[in-house]
This record gives C-alpha cells, structure tokens and sequence, in this order.
C-alpha cells in the first residue's frame, strides 16, 4: 500500500535493528554483571547474573518456537502485535527464571560460584 509515495507493506530495517540492538545489550549486560559480581565476589549479584541468563536463554526458546508456527488467521499480524508478543515472552522468561525456571540458572551459580 503506497500512501503519498511512502510504501507501507515494505519491511522496514527498524525491526530488526531493534531486536539486535537489545539482544546484545543483554548479553552486555549479563557480562557486566557478571565481572562486577566476580571482581566483588558478590553471590548475590552472580545469581541474578544467572537468573538474567536462564531468562535470556529461555526467550530464545519461545522466539524459536513460535517461528515454527505457520502464519495465518483470519487477520494478519501488525508489527506492534509482534512487538507486543516478544515483550510478553520476555516477560515469561523473566518470570519463569525467578521461579526455578529449567535449573540452568542453579547449575550455573554452583559453577560460577566454585570458580570465585
């Protein structure tokens, strides 16, 4: 759909500047983290460092799983439902990693923490 010489069912590089963008500050982030808990030898911030992980990892899980979907439905999907859906995922991993999530968090703070 061209409006005013603007074409609007082109895909736009944003997205995925953006899903990189914060991908990588995450795995920033997890490293900062985890050299000032290290530097510090502070075992509470090395297991948030390894909750953000599992949080990290498991949204990895759910953005793959949801790419095995075929698309399709009545109405097709906008981006901000996309946007919406990876934010929610997010928030599930974090959600999940707090609460024992899959045990990835606990091994690596037993390993981590061994090494300190």
């Amino acid at each position: 759909m061209k409006t005013n010489g603007i074409d609007f069912s082109a895909s736009y590089p944003i997205d995925n500047i953006y899903k990189t963008q914060t991908q990588s500050q995450k795995l920033e982030n997890f490293e900062a983290v985890l050299k000032k808990a290290s530097e510090e030898k502070d075992d509470k911030a090395l297991k948030e460092a390894c909750q953000e992980f599992e949080a990290y990892f498991i949204n990895q899980l759910f953005k793959e799983m949801r790419r095995t979907i075929q698309p399709g439905g009545l109405i097709e999907k906008s981006q901000g439902e996309e946007i919406f859906q990876e934010m929610l995922d997010e928030e599930y991993a974090k959600s999940a990693s707090k609460s024992n999530g899959i045990g990835l968090a606990n091994v690596l703070y037993k390993q981590l923490k061994g090494r300190l």
